[in-house]
């Protein structure tokens, strides 16, 4: 009888010493688990305040860089003359397009009996809306291949960096600094679909 009680006693510590242990590694998960949110905090708090001091100092050398930039495309004569050839190429291809349309129109009022401003308006009717077909599509995919590979502020950074290089070198430039802006990003985006694919495919 003794053996017994002295048994169920034993269990009875066994149990309370377990029921005390599981408590005391209750109390410490939870501690473990309010420190870890303390330091979770923090650690947000101490990479939001970088983030913020990294963001200012980034505007206040873009805002100079830019400034110093165009003041030196503003002195430029190389850099003027780049942006009016520029601007005179789309003219000219502008004008290549209305006197395709008024050739275009003239045959067809020859071929039939129908008056030229109307075959006018049809040709350039037909002619701006395939090309505005075309600009449409290949601007989609050109900003979907941006918005999902080179959205970022990286690619902000190249187009600064590349618009501060041309216009600082624009002498030693061997090509209009426009064309060569549009074929430098072309590039770039082109480089970066490339990689972003690979490490997909890998």
């Amino acid at each position: 009888m003794n053996a017994e009680k002295r048994a169920n006693t034993a269990i009875l510590q066994a149990n309370s010493e377990k029921e005390k242990a599981e408590k005391k590694k209750s109390e410490y998960n939870s501690l473990i688990a309010s420190e870890k949110k303390i330091i979770d905090r923090k650690a947000k708090e101490l990479n939001d305040q970088f983030r913020i001091k990294w963001q200012w100092v980034m505007f206040i050398l873009i805002t100079y860089s830019g400034l110093a930039t165009l003041f030196t495309g503003f002195k430029s004569e190389r850099v003027h003359l780049d942006c009016i050839s520029a601007f005179k190429a789309v003219i000219s291809m502008l004008m290549m397009i209305i006197n395709g349309i008024e050739s275009i129109s003239g045959q067809i009022t020859g071929a039939i009996d129908i008056p030229e401003p109307i075959a006018v308006i049809f040709v350039a009717i037909v002619t701006f809306g395939i090309i505005g077909l075309i600009m449409f599509f290949c601007g989609k995919f050109i900003v979907n291949v941006y918005q999902k590979y080179c959205y970022d502020e990286i690619s902000l950074l190249v187009a600064l960096v590349s618009v501060v290089v041309l216009i600082w070198f624009a002498e030693l430039m061997p090509l209009n600094i426009v064309l060569m802006f549009i074929l430098s990003h072309i590039g770039y985006i082109g480089i970066r679909w490339y990689i972003k694919g690979y490490k997909e495919n890998h």
